[in-house]
């Protein structure tokens, strides 16, 4: 039994994969390698698999793998542009798994459309490559729309209030008085760091009303702070201090002392995903 094998066709195939999981592994590892570079090393790398193919065929398996990882490594190492080797394994891994799940998305595409040829091969691989981008894309949407959110821990005066802030580019609430960043959250919730006489003392505040025993709400600062926004003509917003608040988004901690909090009555956090929205300066500064 005989069997015909095409280098060129080989080679091909190989440039086709190796470019799109060059370019997957940039995207996932966030390197700057361009197009061109990748495309390059994918040439470099087909060409090395194509040659390691007519010279290694004749011996043993273990040799041909070895030279593949090799080559490989190599061509991730600059297709890529790493340079740490932490980040070398990474990519190792991600092109592996890559060839993997490209591998499977191809069969499947194959067996579906039952074609055959180069040709069919290049829009075959073209399609795995744009469903796994796809899926790619859909990771980083997730992954975003989860990072706009924060664990907050807010303290006063000894007791801890654990709350879900709102990373909210929108909220450009500054306080001209103690000049300090302004972030929001519902009154229900501000209540629950402060004893129940100082709370009613809090909603006659955000009330407007005359306080009865101001010097319960005196270590909290209280005063107010003009506030716009679109669709009504503004007006004045309740606020206090609170002793720190600690953040949590991801690997990123960060302690805020003396935050200013600003009342608002107008909504209910138990409707809504989030409990606190956040001023974005307290994270990016």
């Amino acid at each position: 039994m005989s069997y015909e094998f095409y280098l060129d066709v080989y080679f091909i195939e190989n440039l086709v994969i190796n470019y799109a999981l060059l370019r997957m592994t940039n995207k996932l590892l966030k390197c700057s390698a361009t197009h061109v570079r990748s495309l390059l090393w994918a040439a470099a790398g087909s060409a090395a698999a194509t040659v390691s193919f007519v010279l290694l065929y004749r011996y043993n398996m273990i040799s041909t793998i070895l030279v593949s990882v090799a080559a490989n490594t190599i061509m991730v190492r600059f297709g890529c542009k790493i340079k740490g080797g932490r980040t070398l394994i990474q990519g190792m891994l991600l092109f592996y798994m890559g060839t993997a799940c490209m591998g499977l998305a191809f069969s499947l595409l194959q067996r579906m459309t039952g074609s055959a040829g180069v040709r069919a091969f290049c829009l075959t691989a073209a399609s795995s490559y744009v469903l796994i981008r796809l899926c790619i894309w859909t990771y980083d949407q997730v992954r975003t729309w989860q990072q706009r959110y924060c664990r907050v821990a807010l303290y006063q005066d000894g007791k801890c209030k654990i709350v879900k802030g709102l990373y909210d580019t929108g909220n450009m609430l500054w306080d001209t008085t103690l000049q300090s960043y302004v972030s929001v959250i519902d009154i229900s919730l501000m209540k629950e760091l402060l004893s129940e006489e100082a709370g009613r003392e809090l909603d006659d505040f955000c009330a407007k009303r005359v306080p009865k025993s101001p010097e319960l709400l005196s270590p909290l600062r209280p005063h107010y702070i003009p506030y716009q926004c679109v669709g009504c003509e503004g007006g004045l917003l309740p606020a206090v201090v609170l002793d720190y608040l600690c953040l949590e988004r991801g690997d990123v901690q960060k302690v805020v002392t003396h935050p200013v909090i600003a009342i608002d009555k107008t909504y209910s956090s138990s409707l809504r995903s989030y409990q606190m929205i956040l001023n974005p300066n307290l994270i990016d500064n």
